[in-house]
């Protein structure tokens, strides 16, 4: 098996794969806690190498995680020979996704559902699952994927799994909207819609299901939706910086184009409520954050 392969040594399609790995990073960054409980077994050492590994992502060192990941590759590889289980190429298989080995990940994952999953461990089946859709997205295979990852976000009930498939299922049907017919899009946009409806009916609390509900309202043009989901998203806070700092923006934006369209009493109000948030956010204006650069 071959080395990690740099994002920017991905040939064409390579933003798809780039995607899909950030997509497994997200989901393991999640598993941490579960995958840390460690054990004299090369299972055990797998899990805990791992686990070290998304700690070092978290802090974008990143040639130490790769270090850590084939440490838990090779672990879990004994353990795949030892005593194969579900559990161990499920491991192996995020390992191998996490070093850009999409081939050896797709096989690892099936090989997981080959073995089946016990009771109780309906987490490792939909990582598995939610693996198993990032391969396919970074084979390039985005159908398979869009089912995978809608599947999950109907049906899981292991919360970093809905999390990953919410985002990469409203990423990939965003993206995919430039090539569809008015009727079509709209479709799609009211789909998505539904879809983020009923996970924040379920979790009002996660802010990243505003977040994406925020993305597609502003697809939708229905701007004032897009503003408010946008700032609840900040207040409930958001996984990742990058997400952070792209709901900022896109708060921003719909700000901006709802005081050029309200009348003069609403564009006040928005413009008092606007400042009052940015003063609690520690932001230098209303229109920009602390972390943008001068």
């Amino acid at each position: 098996m071959g080395d990690m392969i740099p994002i920017s040594h991905f040939p064409a399609g390579g933003r798809s794969f780039a995607r899909a790995r950030s997509a497994v990073l997200a989901l393991a960054l999640a598993l941490s806690v579960v995958l840390s409980a460690a054990c004299a077994t090369s299972l055990g050492r797998a899990k805990r190498f791992y686990a070290e590994g998304q700690d070092l992502a978290r802090a974008f060192r990143t040639e130490a995680a790769v270090a850590q990941w084939k440490r838990a590759l090779d672990e879990a590889g004994r353990a795949c020979r030892r005593r194969p289980s579900a559990q161990a190429f499920t491991v192996k298989g995020l390992a191998e996704a996490n070093l850009g080995r999409w081939r050896e990940a797709e096989r690892s994952f099936l090989a997981a559902f080959g073995f089946g999953f016990g009771d109780g461990k309906d987490w490792a089946s939909d990582s598995a699952l939610a693996g198993l859709a990032a391969s396919f997205e970074g084979l390039g295979l985005e159908a398979p994927a869009l089912r995978l990852y809608a599947r999950l976000a109907d049906r899981s009930g292991f919360r970093p799994a809905v999390m990953l498939a919410a985002e990469r299922r409203t990423n990939l049907a965003l993206a995919g909207l430039a090539g569809l017919e008015a009727k079509e899009r709209d479709r799609s946009l009211a789909d998505l819609l539904k879809t983020l409806d009923r996970l924040i009916d379920r979790d009002f609390a996660c802010g990243l299901y505003h977040y994406l509900h925020a993305q597609v309202d502003g697809h939708a043009g229905e701007l004032g939706r897009a503003y408010e989901e946008a700032v609840v998203a900040r207040e409930l806070g958001l996984p990742t910086e990058k997400i952070g700092r792209d709901n900022d923006n896109q708060l921003v934006y719909c700000y901006v184009r709802l005081l050029d369209s309200l009348a003069p009493a609403e564009r006040g109000a928005l413009a008092a409520a606007q400042a009052g948030w940015a003063a609690k956010w520690g932001w230098r204006d209303d229109r920009t954050p602390a972390w943008k650069k001068e």
